[in-house]
């Protein structure tokens, strides 16, 4: 009996895609609040909704060696015509910078600890070499096939050893990868080098590089592959000082608001808030992630810079337990104390008949009624010469006439992104009438 064999099959070749960087965060726009208010929660809870604008690029690879298929540099021919080619594309007109690489410095460090795809921080073995410094170009594993790589730097920490990069790092290196400051020198296009951007083509011009040196370039391409959106909730108004995924979903008291928002959204409504939350100060971070889980960095040192998050306060509690008493040409309202941390008091509202109109509405305090505890009064008639508005501004109450009342919170001033503030508008959801002690009113 004859054991039968196959031939080998034709080669093929199973390459993997390459894992460009995170998409651009996207932009927060007009951000709004409203309440709820229902019998199952007549306190009111806050719905938050954010707008943004989609991301239109990845972010910056900030110093990709142009290689050869297998890895090994694709040095500079010097040669009029000499094509290379960039590992992504089509890239964004005006976004990218070529240069051929010219120097190296003699002095070295290595990684302390490891770093990954998207880092845009590193730590190094102090002391640190005297040329890194603010906007110096490092290499990483100079001539390590498949890892060196060039990154700008933004600062440095000498007695750390602590970096912050401009751009995220495309490798991962692990602690021990020699790092040395670089000189780069910037090239011109037509004068050294012409870009085909729909195909990341560079081409050689006449006398534009030298022989034997390596190229670098700097640059962004268009929205490769978003997924989706992430978006992520924290107590307060603290940022996260470097504001990535990791370290956002690290932070005390973070909260999921939505980890799967389709990447074809450009709103959501944060509906996870309850009334326990009310009148509190919380931050939202929101991440584009591509389809290979990379989520966009979020840049950290200066507000008008960090478009991707959002500090809101929510609106305070809809007053409870409202009554009133009436005696001649007087009425005094009553309301439970409300306990939300940024409430600051008060507001009273009047409109004559049984049912409140907000068109015809006065406002009757002429201060703002204290936050207080336990059981808030208000006066309303001539006898409160304490924070009454007068007669000749809102009436005096007379008898044989019904009023309206309503009151609303008011909370601390608050800036949102769009430059608004949170300053409470009549609302005409709840109202009270004058004798009538049902718990409806308010804000």
């Amino acid at each position: 009996m004859a054991t039968l064999e196959s031939l080998l099959s034709q080669q093929i070749l199973g390459n993997l895609a390459a894992d460009i960087l995170a998409p651009e965060p996207p932009v927060l726009g007009l951000i709004q609040a409203s309440q709820l208010v229902d019998g199952p929660t007549p306190k009111g809870k806050t719905r938050i909704f954010l707008n943004w604008t989609a991301p239109t690029k990845n972010e910056v690879i900030g110093g990709e060696l142009l290689k050869n298929p297998d890895n090994t540099p694709d040095f500079a021919e010097g040669t009029n015509g000499a094509v290379h080619e960039l590992q992504f594309d089509p890239v964004i007109t005006g976004s990218y910078s070529v240069y051929e690489r010219t120097a190296a410095s003699g002095s070295q460090t290595t990684l302390s600890a490891s770093v990954i795809h998207g880092q845009r921080t590193i730590n190094v073995v102090t002391p640190v070499p005297i040329d890194v410094v603010p906007n110096a170009v490092l290499v990483i594993e100079d001539g390590i096939s498949g890892k060196e790589e060039y990154v700008e730097v933004k600062s440095v920490n000498t007695g750390t050893g602590g970096i912050v990069l401009k751009n995220g790092l495309y490798y991962t290196h692990a602690s021990g990868a020699a790092v040395k400051a670089v000189t780069l020198t910037a090239k011109t296009e037509t004068t050294h080098y012409t870009f085909n951007l729909p195909t990341g083509v560079i081409t050689e011009v006449t006398g534009g590089f030298t022989s034997g040196n390596k190229i670098v370039v700097k640059y962004q391409t268009t929205l490769q592959d978003l997924d989706h959106y992430e978006l992520y909730r924290i107590p307060g108004n603290s940022t996260v000082s470097v504001p990535n995924k990791t370290n956002v979903l690290a932070a005390s008291g973070v909260v999921t608001v939505n980890n799967a928002i389709t990447s074809a959204a450009t709103f959501f409504q944060d509906q996870s808030l309850g009334d326990s939350d009310n009148g509190k100060s919380f931050t939202y971070y929101l991440f584009a992630v591509d389809t290979q889980g990379n989520a966009s960095y979020l840049m950290s040192e200066i507000t008008i810079e960090n478009l991707h998050l959002a500090f809101v306060e929510l609106i305070g509690t809809v007053v409870q337990n409202l009554s009133t008493e009436v005696s001649s040409n007087k009425v005094v309202a009553f309301w439970d104390a409300v306990s939300d941390p940024n409430v600051d008091g008060y507001n009273i509202y009047r409109t004559p008949g049984v049912t409140f109109n907000p068109a015809t509405a006065q406002k009757v305090n002429s201060a703002l009624i204290p936050k207080g505890n336990g059981r808030i009064s208000f006066d309303d008639s001539s006898g409160n010469l304490t924070n009454r508005r007068p007669g000749n501004e809102v009436s005096f109450p007379v008898n044989g006439q019904t009023f309206a009342y309503k009151i609303e919170t008011e909370d601390t001033l608050t800036s949102w992104s769009d430059g608004t503030t949170n300053v409470p508008t009549l609302d005409d959801t709840a109202a009270k009438t004058a004798g009538v002690g049902d718990g409806t009113g308010g804000r």
